[in-house]
């Protein structure tokens, strides 16, 4: 199993919907305050980067009563893996914001640097949300 998260920067955000724990997030163009997260639904054709990973989960229930979401924006993060990833992957984010292997033109949320063994696997990435699609 990966070790824990290595954070190098982390911010509190604002959360618009439920996001699970160890998962990729992106910023949600809806809100007004452009401080505002979603979970990553398939970011590897969405129009925004992915911005980070989740530490904590959100419930619906919770962001009515303010709580917001810590996101790793740098550093190192454990991500949940949709499959296996070698170390070396670069990986961008599925359809619930597990790590999937980037292809070319997807964004990029970082590069496995302790191996998941396969589908609900925690990984370890050095985190890459810079704005950078996959080659």
């Amino acid at each position: 199993m990966p070790a824990t998260f290595n954070h190098g920067l982390v911010k509190g955000r604002n959360a618009s919907g439920p996001i699970t724990k160890k998962r990729f997030v992106v910023r949600d163009t809806a809100a007004a305050d452009g401080e505002t997260v979603k979970q990553a639904a398939s970011a590897t054709t969405a129009a925004e980067p992915l911005m980070g990973v989740s530490i904590f989960s959100v419930s619906s229930a919770e962001i009515r009563h303010g709580k917001g979401c810590s996101v790793v924006l740098s550093g190192r993060a454990v991500v949940t893996a949709a499959a296996a990833l070698a170390v070396g992957t670069p990986v961008t984010s599925d359809a619930n914001g597990k790590a999937v292997a980037a292809a070319a033109g997807n964004w990029l949320g970082g590069v496995v640097d302790e191996a998941s063994s396969g589908v609900d696997t925690d990984c370890s990435i050095v985190i890459v949300c810079d704005g950078s699609k996959a080659a």
